[in-house]
């Protein structure tokens, strides 16, 4: 911590116990604080409607005062949503003056997004929005997306100082008026590359890039059942070689080991292969993730064409993705199945790797290339490296 911010920390912290903060709402003193914030605000929603908000959860209206003052003097207001709020806010379904009651959730409940509502905290009443989000920080919340907007200078600089993100990202579309922190774990899988959505506490639906022997165990588990158990191909034919000259990607359901994709990379071009999904697990969009990510790697490894062996029985799944048959191309046999060869062309990743990019990125492991890898950890350490050492 700067010297700077460790006196704004002991400022804040000095401010902090100035307020008493609680969410035991009084009917009586909202109709004046409503009045106090509406000069300052604007519109507001009306005293009964925030009365039936706070008996629904009352973690949604916290009061604030000067500490020795009985009377709250300022608030901050959250609407708990429900997942189906969550989108009612998003396509402007939600009645931000009225919402509600069924997009809203009650205490025992968790909700699937915070969203500020209002927030009315004049002078040093400011210092007590921390004590709030230290509560919207506990278990009960820390999944749930925290909202806002704010259509003022002042408000975006609030805002981005306080964390929260600019644009969100819903149904296609990007809705640049709200401000976001995302830790809803659907949230933040969205905003992770298709081929690094999974961790085994927040996420344990996904996909990762196999780099170590366990998870490599867990793709000869899944490919020996679907091709040597299902498929009766022989061993030798189907761990042919290749796999310690590849890069695989590992799809789990409930960190249970689901399906499994392998790429080469060559010259010009990368070759998806050996796709299997668990017959348990072929009700689910896990082959579909599997081949997503496995483009996304590639994009973000600069190529711009794939190639691909399909069953002929199989080829319409590969046209669903872009894929076409090689010109000149005829089928082929093996392992008792005909195949025919197909390719697709794709763009590369606008963050494509390149000699472009920083040294760090480039030496970060493979399919972890947006955040910061172990090495960068050891440059902290500010080792003194002579020439003869590079």
């Amino acid at each position: 911590m700067t010297a700077e911010a460790a006196l704004e920390a002991e400022r804040m912290h000095r401010a902090a116990a100035m307020v008493t903060v609680t969410n035991r709402l009084e009917p009586s003193e909202v109709p004046r604080l409503l009045e106090a914030a509406g000069k300052v605000i604007g519109r507001l929603a009306e005293p009964e409607t925030v009365i039936r908000v706070a008996e629904k959860n009352p973690d949604a209206i916290w009061l604030f005062s000067r500490r020795g003052r009985a009377r709250p003097e300022g608030f901050m207001s959250a609407l708990l949503l429900n997942e189906s709020g969550r989108s009612a806010l998003f396509d402007g379904t939600l009645n931000l003056l009225d919402p509600q009651n069924e997009y809203l959730v009650s205490q025992h409940e968790r909700p699937a997004a915070i969203y500020v509502w209002a927030s009315f905290t004049p002078g040093v009443l400011a210092a007590g929005i921390n004590r709030v989000m230290d509560r919207f920080d506990s278990p009960h919340y820390a999944a749930a997306d925290v909202i806002s907007t704010s259509f003022t200078i002042r408000g975006h600089r609030a805002m981005v100082r306080r964390g929260f993100e600019q644009g969100v990202w819903h149904e296609g579309r990007f809705l640049e008026d709200f401000y976001m922190i995302p830790r809803r774990p659907e949230t933040l899988a969205e905003r992770l590359p298709r081929y690094a959505t999974h961790d085994r506490v927040l996420r344990p639906t996904g996909i990762r890039v196999v780099t170590g022997l366990e998870d490599m165990m867990r793709v000869a588990a899944v490919r020996s059942a679907v091709y040597i158990g299902e498929q009766a191909c022989p061993y030798d034919e189907e761990f042919d070689g290749n796999d310690l000259a590849a890069t695989h990607l590992l799809a789990l359901i409930g960190n249970e080991p689901a399906g499994c994709m392998r790429l080469r990379f060559f010259g010009d071009f990368a070759k998806l292969e050996r796709l299997a999904v668990r017959k348990e697990f072929r009700k689910s969009r896990t082959a579909f993730e599997l081949v997503r990510a496995s483009v996304a790697l590639c994009k973000e490894k600069g190529y711009s064409r794939i190639y691909g062996h399909a069953r002929e029985d199989y080829l319409p799944f590969w046209q669903h993705f872009g894929f076409r048959l090689k010109e000149n191309g005829a089928p082929f046999a093996f392992s008792d199945h005909v195949f025919v060869e197909m390719i697709d062309t794709i763009a590369p990743s606008p963050t494509a790797l390149s000699l472009k990019d920083d040294p760090y990125r480039l030496i970060r492991p493979e399919g972890a290339w947006h955040v910061p890898g172990p090495l960068e950890l050891s440059a902290s350490r500010q080792a003194h490296l002579h020439s003869a050492q590079i």
